[in-house]
C-alpha cells in the first residue's frame, strides 16, 4: 500500500488504469484474508455451503469465459490438471452456445465474468443448467444477473474496475483459480497437506512481489518511449505463459491500437515465425521454470535470424542479455503464480505506451466493458 500512497503524492494516478493495476496487492491481500484460514494452511468457501458435498462427485470441469476471463480459465485448467488430476476443458460463452457439448451432474460449469451480466454468459449457464451440471460464477459485480442462476457465486472483491482493460479483476480471476484449485484438491485428496502449505505460504507473498514490480513503473516507461511507435508485436510463453501471451496481446489490441498476437511459443516455428523480420518485435516470457532451457534456445534462434527481442525474465538472471534488446525482471515464484507475477509489467507497459501515443488507456475505440 505503500507504493500507492507515494504515487497519489506524486499525482501520477491521472487515468483510471494506472490507478487500478496499483491496487492489485491490496486485492489480493483481500482474497487472501476471505478465503485462507493461515493458522490450518487450508482454503475456505463459505459460498459452497451444503454443495460442498457435490465437488467430491466431481469428475469433469469445463471454464466458461469471453476476453480476459477466457485466458484466466485457461490458467485454471492448468492448474486444475496439474495439483487437482481433474480432466478440464475450456470453451468461450457464445461458441459453447452454439455447439453440442453434453454435461451431466459430475460435471461443474466455472463461468468467469468481470461484470456478471454478459450476455453469452448468461445464455451459457442457462444451457449448462439445463443439464444439470453444477454451476460457479466468478465475477466482480455483487447482485449481478448470475447471481439468479447459478447455484454458487464468488467474488472478486476487486472493487469497481472503471478503465475498459481488465487488470485487478483478471489477477483477482487468477488467484481464485488457484484458491479454486486448492479447494478441490483438498477436497478429493488429491493435494497433500505438505504441497497445499507450500502453495498458500506463497500465494501470501505475491502483494510484496507486486509491489516490488510496481516500483519498477519509471523502468516501464523508458521502455515504452523506446517502442511506442512499433506497428507489430509478436508474444510467446509457454505452458503458464501462454495464456498470459495471448492476454498480454489482448491488452495492446485494446489499449494502445498495435497488432499484437500471442502465441504458444513451442508453435512458432510451425508458421507464424514467416512473419517475423528485422522490422517486427517479439516479445517472450521466460521465466525460469522447467520450460526455460526450451524458451532460452527458441530466444536464440530468433536473435539468429535478427529478430528484436525482448525477453521476459526472472531477477538476477544474466544469461539472455546477450541474445535480447531488452529484458524486464521479475521476481521469482512457484510456477502457476508466474502468470501473475507476468502480467503485471505488461499492465505498466501498456499503459505507458497508450499515454504517449496519446490515447486514453480507460477507453477503448469501439469496445464497452461488456458486451450486452
Amino acid at each position: 500500500m505503500n507504493n500507492i500512497k507515494k504515487i497519489k503524492k506524486a499525482n501520477e494516478f491521472t487515468h483510471n488504469m494506472i490507478k487500478e493495476i496499483f491496487e492489485q496487492p491490496a486485492v489480493i491481500e483481500k482474497l487472501i484474508a476471505e478465503h485462507v484460514n493461515l493458522r490450518q494452511k487450508k482454503v475456505i468457501f463459505k459460498e459452497f455451503g451444503i454443495l460442498a458435498k457435490k465437488i467430491k462427485k466431481i469428475n469433469r470441469i469445463l471454464f466458461l469465459a469471453c476476453g480476459s476471463s477466457y485466458h484466466a480459465g485457461i490458467i485454471g485448467k492448468y492448474m486444475l490438471e496439474e495439483y487437482a488430476g481433474l480432466a478440464s476443458e475450456v470453451e468461450f460463452a457464445d461458441e459453447f452456445i452454439s455447439r453440442k457439448i453434453k454435461l451431466d451432474n459430475k460435471t461443474l460449469v466455472i463461468v468467469i465474468s468481470q461484470s456478471g451480466a454478459t450476455k453469452d454468459d448468461i445464455k451459457a449457464v442457462k444451457k449448462a443448467k439445463k443439464q444439470k451440471a453444477l454451476v460457479i460464477s466468478i465475477t466482480n459485480k455483487v447482485n449481478s444477473k448470475l447471481d439468479n442462476i447459478d447455484d454458487i457465486t464468488i467474488y472478486n472483491l476487486a472493487g469497481e474496475e472503471k478503465a475498459l482493460a481488465a487488470t485487478k479483476t483478471f489477477t483477482s480471476q487468477i488467484v481464485l483459480m488457484a484458491f479454486l484449485t486448492i479447494y478441490i484438491g483438498q477436497s478429493l485428496r488429491k493435494i497433500s497437506p505438505v504441497t497445499r502449505g507450500r502453495l498458500i505460504r506463497e500465494i501470501t507473498r505475491l502483494p510484496d512481489k507486486i509491489n516490488k514490480i510496481l516500483k519498477q513503473n519509471i523502468n516501464f516507461q523508458i521502455i515504452a518511449n523506446k517502442y511506442y511507435k512499433l506497428n507489430n508485436l509478436l508474444i510467446l510463453g509457454k505452458n503458464y505463459q501462454y495464456p498470459i501471451a495471448m492476454e498480454a496481446a489482448l491488452k495492446f489490441k485494446e489499449t494502445t491500437y498495435i497488432h499484437a498476437e500471442g502465441f504458444a511459443a513451442g508453435e512458432f516455428a510451425h508458421g507464424p515465425l514467416a512473419i517475423s523480420g528485422r522490422k517486427h518485435l517479439c516479445m517472450v516470457f521466460a521465466p525460469i521454470d522447467s520450460n526455460y532451457k526450451e524458451t532460452k534456445q527458441l530466444i536464440k534462434k530468433l536473435k539468429s535470424l535478427k529478430i528484436k527481442i525482448i525477453a521476459l525474465t526472472n531477477q538476477g538472471n544474466r544469461q539472455l542479455i546477450r541474445y535480447t534488446d531488452r529484458a524486464i525482471y521479475v521476481p521469482k515464484t512457484l510456477n502457476l503464480f508466474t502468470p501473475i507475477i507476468s502480467i503485471v509489467p505488461i499492465q505498466l507497459l501498456v499503459y505507458h505506451v497508450a499515454v504517449l501515443k496519446g490515447i486514453n488507456p480507460d477507453k477503448s475505440r469501439n469496445l464497452k466493458k461488456f458486451v450486452e
